[in-house]
């Protein structure tokens, strides 16, 4: 029997591992995001969520490629600075005059290899490959920046669709008991105790929260498609979203009261520009070496079958070294537009070096203040909603008693659904404004 039971359980646990999807996903994507924030949550499914989409969304992979292009552009400009050589085999006819003695074939073949390097006694080649890396290392915080955006991004989906399934849930509520008053007014109506007016009013109260109910349902679906896109399924498997109640999410999680200046200032965006504002002083630096001369070695091996011995013979090699300097005179004024395009450009992400700066101590304000508000109008909606809830107990006492009736009851669970629904909203908010915190900080919680 033991045996038997062992089995069952190890069974059962495959099936469980099974069932739980296994994410390869670089280190170096998972350290973007700070994973360590998001499991504060304790949601598996939040966090299941979020791998899914670094797995999976399509604009963020756009990101890396992206970083990729700029990686093979630092390469390329690497190559400058060291020399090339490259090898040819041509076919040569010729028609020369008779030279005393000397007599040449007419046609024959050349295989001459030829060796190129640009000397960077003036380091120019090897500013173009700092600048090029700069423009990596800002594209590398760029990607960063599209992954903070895209989890912040799939968390906020999942906390606003936590909250329309408590809402829908308190809604479906409301309406049960709005379609019992509308029964019992009936009754009353039908037994000549009340108006007409009464009547319409209660029809139109519940028509008012069947249409609510709808609405609701319209966003939550919006939302669950929306998700869908974020972490790249097919929309057609949002019924199958798996997802916690918002009474159990997050319930050790506390928003921060104040905020590092280092975590401000360390965000990706504010690095990315700072090394885009690097790599233009450098471009500048580049532009006025343009106006010194070049340094360039040229060098030439050739075999033919001119000579009078062997293809490969030292007697039918020509062989060739050039050394020189190299300075332009005139270039139309290209090198005098090109400086001053150079430092209109370094001005100009100066400039918006020193606005991400502005924006981003804004946006940390912003989301700390909004949080300081919301977790006031949060205590507010919870004290009204605690309120309501022991009326609905005082007029459940008042019922039992005789002492009131069923219509009373009913309006009295009504009105405290709607203050759950606004407790909840608000409940809500102060996750989405977490995330707000975790965003404008770049990750860094």
């Amino acid at each position: 029997m033991k045996n038997k039971v062992q089995k069952l359980v190890l069974v059962i646990f495959i099936i469980i591992l099974l069932e739980i999807p296994v994410y390869s996903i670089p280190e170096e994507r998972l350290a973007y995001i700070n994973l360590t924030f998001w499991e504060k949550f304790e949601d598996d499914y939040l966090k299941n969520y979020i791998l899914c989409a670094l797995e999976n969304n399509h604009e963020a992979k756009s990101a890396v490629y992206k970083s990729e292009q700029f990686r093979q552009e630092m390469k390329m400009t690497l190559a400058h600075q060291l020399p090339s050589l490259s090898v040819a085999a041509n076919y040569l006819g010729i028609k020369i005059p008779l030279l005393d003695n000397f007599e040449f074939d007419k046609n024959g073949f050349v295989l001459p290899f030829q060796f190129n390097y640009e000397a960077d006694l003036l380091l120019k080649n090897r500013d173009k490959t700092k600048s090029k890396d700069r423009l990596f290392k800002a594209q590398k915080f760029d990607e960063k920046t599209a992954y903070i955006m895209l989890v912040s991004d799939v968390a906020t989906t999942y906390i606003n669709i936590l909250k329309f399934d408590k809402t829908i849930e308190l809604q479906n509520t409301l309406v049960a008991n709005r379609e019992e008053i509308l029964k019992k007014t009936q009754n009353k109506y039908s037994s000549g105790i009340i108006s007409q007016t009464e009547l319409n009013n209660a029809k139109k109260e519940l028509n008012d929260s069947k249409i609510e109910l709808e609405e609701l349902l319209k966003q939550r679906l919006v939302l669950l498609n929306r998700l869908a896109v974020l972490i790249g399924e097919s929309a057609e498997n949002t019924d199958n979203f798996k997802r916690c109640s918002l009474d159990n999410f997050a319930k050790n999680v506390s928003l921060p009261s104040e905020i590092s200046s280092n975590s401000i200032f360390s965000r990706p965006d504010i690095q990315s520009m700072l090394y885009k504002v690097h790599s233009a002083g450098i471009d500048i630096k580049v532009a006025k070496k343009d106006f010194l001369p070049t340094f360039n070695i040229t060098g030439l091996y050739a075999f033919n079958t001119f000579g009078g011995g062997n293809f490969f013979s030292w007697s039918s090699t020509v062989a060739a070294i050039i050394a020189g300097a190299t300075l332009d005179l005139f270039r139309g004024g290209e090198k005098i537009a090109n400086l001053k395009y150079r430092k209109a450009k370094y001005d100009e992400l100066f400039e918006m070096f020193m606005q991400t700066n502005l924006n981003a101590i804004k946006e940390v304000n912003d989301a700390l203040y909004q949080s300081k508000y919301d977790l006031k109008i949060y205590s507010q909606a919870k004290e009204r909603y605690i309120s309501e809830k022991d009326n609905l107990n005082l007029e459940n006492k008042r019922y039992k008693s005789g002492t009131t009736d069923i219509i009373s009851l009913l309006e009295q669970s009504c009105r405290c659904s709607d203050s759950q629904q606004n407790y909840t909203q608000k409940k809500a908010q102060k996750f989405t404004d977490l995330v707000s915190i975790y965003k404008s900080v770049g990750g860094a919680l």
